[in-house]
């Protein structure tokens, strides 16, 4: 499955932001640095995961940077499936102090896309702290690597 059509379902369906975040910064790693498109969803993404978190002040700081670089890269964003025009009209719902499920406007495509993904029923919990309970262990291994071949290791744990 395509990045955009996996981030989709995730923010869709499984209302999974974290993992939402987690592809797309995958795809703009891979070369695509320079795709603010890309960031815009991030940002978007990030937002939704500190909102339904209760963090309404970091969603109320990202979700303005989101919006403004989903306004300049409208076409992109469309052209991915995303009707950027109608996403932008659901601004100041995202903006709503209270948290509440707010879908991406998808094109038919990508709604197609959609409903041929099985659905992984989510722990309600861990999707809203993943960040502080998923396994980081492939994260911590590669960055002791890392510090390992900068010769900065000094046998931590």
């Amino acid at each position: 499955m395509h990045p955009i059509e996996q981030f989709t379902f995730e923010f869709n369906i499984q209302e999974d932001y974290f993992e939402c975040h987690e592809i797309l910064e995958e795809l703009w790693q891979a070369g695509n640095r320079t795709d603010e498109s890309l960031v815009a969803l991030i940002q978007l993404a990030v937002a939704r995961y500190h909102h339904r978190r209760g963090n309404v002040t970091g969603a109320m700081r990202t979700y303005p940077k989101a919006f403004q670089k989903i306004e300049r890269h409208a076409a992109s964003i469309t052209q991915l499936g995303i009707d950027a025009t109608q996403l932008l009209t659901l601004k100041s719902a995202f903006m709503e102090p209270e948290y509440r499920r707010i879908h991406l406007p998808v094109d038919e495509r990508l709604e197609q896309r959609m409903k041929t993904q099985s659905l992984e029923p989510l722990d309600r919990t861990f999707l809203i702290d993943k960040h502080r309970l998923r396994n980081r262990q492939d994260v911590i291994d590669a960055r002791q690597a890392a510090l390992k071949n900068r010769g900065k290791w000094k046998n931590r744990p």
